[in-house]
C-alpha cells in the first residue's frame, strides 16, 4: 500500500513539475509578445490561468501525499501516543470527509455547472479550468485512508519528527564557519603577513 502510494505522489509530482515547466513557458511567451512583438498573445493568458489552477491542485496533492501540508501539532505532541494517534485518526477522517464532498462533489458540481461555457481564446470550456478539483479531491481521499490504515496499525507515527539537523540554525552555521575560529586564523594570518614584512 505505501509502494503504491509512493508511486502516485512521485507520478503527481512529476505531472507538477510538467505543468509548472508549461507554465513558465507560455507566461514567457506572453511577456515576449506583448512587450517585444507588440501584439500581445490572445490565448496565453487563459492558458496560463488554467495551468495556474492545475498545478495548484496538483501540487497540493503531492504534497498531501509527502505529508508535507501545513499541520499545527504543538498541542497534539503534548498528549500521550495513544491520544496521538486517536487525534490523528479523527484528523484523517475529517479530511476524508472534505476531500469526497468539499472537493469531489462540490468540484463535479462547479465543473459540470461550468461544462458549457466556451473559455474566449482557447477552444475548451470553462469546465476544464474546475474539473482539477475532483481529481485531486480524489488523490487526497485516497492518501488520506492510506495515512489513517498506516496510523491505525501502528505503521506510522501520527506525528513524524522532522529531522532539523541539516538546517542552519543561524547566519553563521548557513556560511559553514565558526566565527570564533574564523577570528583566530585571521589574527593568525595578519600576525604572519606582518612578521613577513619585517
Amino acid at each position: 500500500m505505501m509502494k503504491f502510494k509512493s508511486v502516485v505522489t512521485k507520478a503527481l509530482g512529476l505531472a507538477s513539475i510538467a505543468l509548472f515547466a508549461v507554465l513558465v513557458c507560455v507566461t514567457v511567451w506572453q511577456v515576449f509578445s506583448r512587450q517585444v512583438l507588440h501584439s500581445p498573445s490572445t490565448w496565453s493568458e487563459e492558458l496560463s490561468k488554467l495551468l495556474f489552477v492545475w498545478l495548484s491542485f496538483a501540487g497540493s496533492a503531492f504534497l498531501f501525499g509527502e505529508r508535507g501540508h501545513i499541520a499545527v501539532d504543538f498541542v497534539a505532541r503534548k498528549f500521550s501516543s495513544s491520544t496521538q494517534r486517536i487525534l490523528q485518526i479523527i484528523v484523517q477522517l475529517l479530511i476524508v470527509v472534505f476531500a469526497l464532498l468539499g472537493m469531489v462533489w462540490g468540484g463535479y458540481l462547479a465543473a459540470s455547472i461550468a461544462w458549457n461555457q466556451q473559455l474566449t481564446a482557447l477552444p475548451l470550456t470553462i469546465g476544464w479550468v474546475y474539473v482539477v478539483i475532483p481529481i485531486a479531491g480524489l488523490f487526497i481521499a485516497m492518501f488520506a485512508v492510506i495515512d489513517l490504515i498506516s496510523v491505525a496499525s501502528g505503521k506510522e507515527e501520527p506525528y513524524p519528527d522532522i529531522d532539523e539537523s541539516e538546517e542552519p540554525r543561524d547566519l553563521d552555521e548557513l556560511e559553514g564557519h565558526d566565527p570564533d575560529v574564523a577570528l583566530t586564523a585571521d589574527v593568525a594570518g595578519s600576525a604572519d603577513s606582518a612578521e613577513g614584512r619585517n
